[in-house]
C-alpha cells in the first residue's frame, strides 16, 4: 500500500472512532467535574468514567496512527537499497590521450571505475597520467609515454630480458629491499609485453603489474599498483581488466 493510500485509510478509520468529537468536544475529565459539582450518583459517574476510558483510547490509537504514517512517509522518502549500489557503481569511463602538436602518439586505457586522473607537477618522460581511487591509498595505475629509435619491443628483447630489466631498475630504487617476479612475463597476442613483480621495501610490499608496447617509435608503459596483502582476486580482475583495456592508437 502507498503511503498517501495508508494515510486515507487511517483516516477513515480514525473518524469511524469520532475523531472530530475525540478533539473538538469538552473531554471526559471536564464532565466529571461538573457532574460532580452537581453531586452526581455513582452510576452517572461509571458512565462517565468510561466514556473517558474510551476517549483516552481513541486518542492513543489516533495518536500511534499519525506517528505509523509519519514513519511510513519518512521511510518512502529514502532511496531504495537497488539506487544507492546503483549509484556507487559508477560506469567505467573510457580515456584517450590528447593530441600532441609536435608527436604523434595516442593510446587508450579504461581504469577502474572508481579512479580519478590526475598529471604530475613535474614530467620526466614526454608524457605521463595518473590514476587512482581518492578513498584507497596505494592503489593506482600510471601511463607513460616516451619516444624510442627501435621498432618492435622484441628488439629491446625477449619478455624474460625486459622483465630482468624491470626488475633491475625497481631493486635500484631508494628503500627497495627486495624483488620478484609474481608471474612469468609473457608476451601478449597484440605485440606487448606484460610483466607481474612484488616489491618489498621501508614502504611495505607492493604489487606491480605492467604492460609494454613499442609502437610507431614510442615506447609506452602501464603500470598498475597495489598493497600487496590487498591484492586479492577482485582486486586482481579490476586491474587485469584496466591493463586489457591500454593500448596505442
Amino acid at each position: 500500500m502507498s503511503p498517501k493510500n495508508l494515510l486515507l485509510t487511517l483516516l477513515t478509520i480514525a473518524s469511524n472512532f469520532d475523531f472530530i468529537e475525540a478533539f473538538q468536544s469538552p473531554s471526559p475529565i471536564s464532565k466529571l467535574d461538573l457532574t460532580s459539582s452537581h453531586h452526581a450518583d455513582s452510576s452517572e459517574k461509571a458512565a462517565i468514567i468510561e466514556e473517558m476510558g474510551s476517549a483516552l483510547q481513541r486518542r492513543e490509537f489516533i495518536k500511534q496512527s499519525l506517528v505509523a504514517v509519519n514513519s511510513v512517509l519518512a521511510l518512502s522518502s529514502l532511496p531504495s537499497f537497488a539506487d544507492t549500489i546503483a549509484e556507487t557503481q559508477k560506469p567505467s569511463t573510457t580515456y584517450v590521450s590528447p593530441p600532441n602538436q609536435k608527436y604523434s602518439y595516442k593510446y587508450t586505457v579504461t581504469p577502474p571505475p572508481s579512479f580519478t586522473s590526475s598529471n604530475k607537477p613535474l614530467k620526466t618522460h614526454l608524457d605521463e597520467i595518473n590514476f587512482s581511487d581518492p578513498d584507497v591509498r596505494g592503489y593506482t595505475l600510471g601511463i607513460t609515454v616516451d619516444p624510442v629509435r627501435i621498432k618492435s619491443i622484441r628488439e629491446f628483447g625477449s619478455p624474460e630480458e625486459v622483465a630482468a630489466r624491470v626488475v633491475t631498475a625497481e631493486i635500484n630504487r631508494d628503500g627497495v629491499f627486495e624483488v620478484t617476479l609474481a608471474k612469468d612475463p609473457v608476451e601478449n597476442t597484440n605485440g606487448c609485453y606484460d610483466i607481474e613483480y612484488i616489491s618489498s621495501g621501508k614502504r611495505g610490499v607492493k604489487r606491480f603489474v605492467t604492460r609494454i608496447y613499442i609502437q610507431d617509435g614510442f615506447l609506452y608503459v602501464l603500470t598498475a599498483k597495489s598493497k600487496n596483502d590487498e591484492y586479492n582476486e577482485d582486486r586482481e580482475k579490476e586491474v587485469l581488466a584496466s591493463v586489457k583495456s591500454f593500448r596505442p592508437l
